[in-house]
């Protein structure tokens, strides 16, 4: 089934400005589009911290928009029609694909009328005007993506046929095609089953070579073998650990008509696997488990010495304010003359006690 899919035209965008839709733009645009991953570095970043270089940057956007010669509300308002431009000609250009370009000439003036109060068409439904041209859009948007699945399936089809009668290459019930690039060094290693938990090295590409995803030449992955696309669980349960093959994986085995980061919809995709580990799924379970109670003994042993050297730390300032306070409270010594005789009984000069 053809997913559904959302254009947002110039003539959408009128359409919600007329109803006084604004607020739903937003909504409709990301409704209808897979979501994107969040960049923490694009979206989330933290506010920049104020230094001593920032009035300076000001002051050269200032003799920038002077340059321009607008200032002020003049150049904010030259933004505002600059960005509304700029943003009909994309759009306008994306339909113009689908042989729906409309006159800017014919657009500027309507929107010169909008802004003056004029009306060319004051007596004409102007919002099912916008609406039914939105509905062609759409529909030849529709067909356009039909036609480009069409050939993408054909394409696939002529490969895989062709590939098929190639040395070497076999091809299960499902229509998995796929090569032993090496065989295992033991002829008895074992193979996975469909619940086991491998650990791989692998490459993605497209039939064009264009690689879409790999680990080779960094850590191995591991992964339940019952939690990827069909090709997948199905191939790498025809190896043995410790070889390497080749997979040529149909678009209904693989992600269908869904486009998938860089892979395009109705891809045949060409993985290249060389199968390191296989773990039951008891065995990965046992281990996972294992590893989250030695993980939380850690937890458990850090937050233990945290609060002893926090009590250790109170106890000692505890002691050492009792002993300022014994200081503070302590009165000090009364002197007493001392009394320094020579041997005739007299008291040496050096020696009177002042």
């Amino acid at each position: 089934m053809m997913k559904k899919i959302w254009v947002m035209t110039a003539v959408a965008a009128a359409v919600m400005a007329l109803a006084g839709c604004n607020e739903n733009t937003g909504k409709a645009a990301s409704g209808a589009q897979a979501p994107a991953k969040a960049d923490v570095k694009t979206e989330a970043q933290a506010p920049a911290k104020a230094d001593a270089k920032a009035p300076a940057a000001a002051e050269e956007k200032s003799a920038d928009t002077q340059k321009s010669g607008l200032t002020g509300d003049d150049a904010v308002a030259y933004a505002v029609g600059q960005s509304l431009g700029s943003y009909i000609e994309k759009t306008n250009r994306q339909q113009e694909e689908f042989g729906l370009k409309l006159d800017p000439a014919k657009v500027i003036d309507g929107f010169t009328d909008g802004m003056t109060g004029k009306d060319k068409l004051q007596n004409v439904d102007k919002q099912k005007l916008l609406m039914d041209f939105d509905a062609k859009v759409k529909a030849k948007a529709e067909e356009a993506e039909k036609k480009k699945a069409a050939e993408e399936i054909a394409k696939g089809n002529k490969f895989l046929e062709e590939n098929a009668k190639k040395e070497g290459v076999q091809t299960t019930e499902s229509g998995l095609q796929y090569k032993v690039i090496e065989p295992a060094k033991d002829a008895n290693a074992p193979k996975p089953a469909k619940d086991s938990v491998v650990t791989v090295f692998y490459k993605g590409t497209l039939l064009d070579g264009k690689v879409f995803d790999q680990n080779i030449g960094k850590d191995p992955v591991s992964f339940p073998l019952n939690a990827v696309i069909p090709g997948w669980s199905e191939g790498v349960s025809l190896m043995q650990k410790g070889s390497k093959y080749r997979f040529w994986i149909p678009a209904n085995l693989g992600y269908g008509d869904r486009p998938v980061g860089q892979i395009p919809a109705n891809s045949v995709l060409v993985f290249d696997v060389e199968l390191v580990n296989i773990k039951t799924a008891a065995e990965a379970k046992a281990e996972e488990e294992k590893a989250a109670a030695e993980q939380k003994k850690q937890e458990e042993e850090q937050k233990a010495a945290a609060e002893k050297a926090k009590a250790d730390e109170q106890k000692a300032a505890a002691a050492q304010a009792k002993s300022d306070e014994k200081k503070a409270d302590a009165k000090p010594a009364e002197t007493k003359p001392v009394k320094v005789e020579d041997a005739s009984g007299s008291v040496p000069a050096d020696k009177k006690v002042k």
